[in-house]
């Protein structure tokens, strides 16, 4: 190999070398945040902070600033340091352009109204009492209107328990120069909670155990938010024990921990589905069961449910045993409606218990 061979092949590595270099730095360049817009939600990272102002990066050609009030608490103290992320609204344009959690609005001026209304930058606000339909919030010296849909992300059946909270608005409505001003907690609360369900959705997984709230009660089951996503516990999930109302065991607003037994379509709006279960964290009843009941013993028990071939009879929390129609009495029975009803409490005789298929069958004779 000559000289110029080994001075070509030199070249050759360079030229690939660069190359990489070229392609490692482009992606960089495709993922820069696009300029963002007044009203646009983003979220950045605290990289300075000052008496006056704090500065967010979002990934953009330039930092954006912050009201350090908007990050202190009510005694002016900084509540946030360099590292933490930050979420907050974008308001003004070109070099007016900064960042803001919450506005308050001062006095009888309604620049600030205006300014939100556009933005959709929340407003700071005081309930001061309830009126047919809603509430009347003070934003500054503004009387506001909140339906009493728009106050929260559920069913309010107690108005009066919101009066004299301070609370963050949306402006929805602003016209008749400020006569006509109508307000909302609950875009926001909505807002808020599609962007936890995002990053929720990126952590779920059939087996995983979680916290969640249970947000609504229905005759089949309780609907549980898990991070804003919403899964539902059935009825039959609820308790090894015979559940007849869901209301028996939990109540809306309760904290539980629940098992992800399912998840179907996940992320597609109403076709999402998330199955949970109470009672797969509990212990199974059936272990140490030949401790519990001995063949041939008779036990108290309660009637859980008729069918045309039996009765089912609760002797343990979450064990059932069956007695057929043939040994609910010595004459012939045409349905166990004619000698037992459901929630009677009867004496009955065990006469056969299978662990593997978790079956006792019973007998209410001799």
């Amino acid at each position: 190999m000559t000289d110029d061979d080994l001075r070509h092949d030199d070249d050759e590595v360079s030229s690939d070398e660069f190359a990489k270099l070229l392609s490692e730095q482009e992606p960089a360049a495709a993922e820069q945040v696009p300029e963002p817009r007044a009203g646009d939600k983003l979220s950045g990272t605290l990289i300075q902070t000052g008496e006056t102002e704090c500065f967010i990066d979002y990934g953009g050609r330039s930092e954006l600033p912050i009201s350090t009030t908007d990050l202190s608490d009510d005694e002016g103290v900084l509540q946030h340091k360099i590292g933490d992320t930050i979420t907050a609204y974008v308001t003004g344009k070109g070099a007016d352009m900064k960042l803001a959690l919450k506005h308050r609005a001062q006095g009888k001026d309604t620049r600030v109204i205006e300014e939100a209304l556009a933005s959709g930058v929340p407003l700071t606000g005081k309930v001061k009492e309830t009126n047919k339909g809603g509430f009347v919030v003070m934003l500054g010296e503004h009387r506001a209107f909140c339906p009493v849909s728009q106050i929260d992300d559920s069913y309010v059946d107690d108005p009066g328990k919101w009066v004299d909270k301070t609370l963050e608005f949306r402006v929805i409505e602003f016209s008749e120069g400020g006569r006509r001003l109508v307000v909302s907690r609950r875009v926001i609360m909505r807002e808020e909670k599609e962007l936890l369900a995002v990053e929720t959705r990126k952590t779920l997984g059939i087996g995983n155990v979680c916290d969640g709230k249970v947000v609504r009660l229905m005759p089949y089951g309780a609907f549980v938010d898990i991070g804003g996503v919403e899964g539902l516990i059935h009825v039959s999930e609820m308790s090894h024990q015979r559940i007849g109302d869901p209301s028996d065991l939990l109540q809306e607003g309760q904290e539980i921990t629940v098992k992800i037994m399912d998840i179907q379509n996940l992320g597609e709006g109403r076709n999402e589905r998330v199955s949970l279960s109470l009672r797969a964290l509990e212990s199974d009843p059936w272990e140490g069961i030949d401790d519990k009941l001995k063949m041939g013993e008779w036990y108290e028990g309660v009637i859980t449910g008729l069918a045309d071939f039996g009765a089912f009879v609760e002797l343990l929390p979450g064990v059932r045993g069956l007695i057929h129609v043939s040994a609910l009495a010595t004459e012939r029975v045409y349905h166990p409606s004619d000698v037992v009803k459901e929630g009677q409490q009867v004496s009955v005789r065990i006469v056969e218990i299978d662990k593997q298929r978790k079956r006792i069958s019973l007998a209410l004779t001799n």
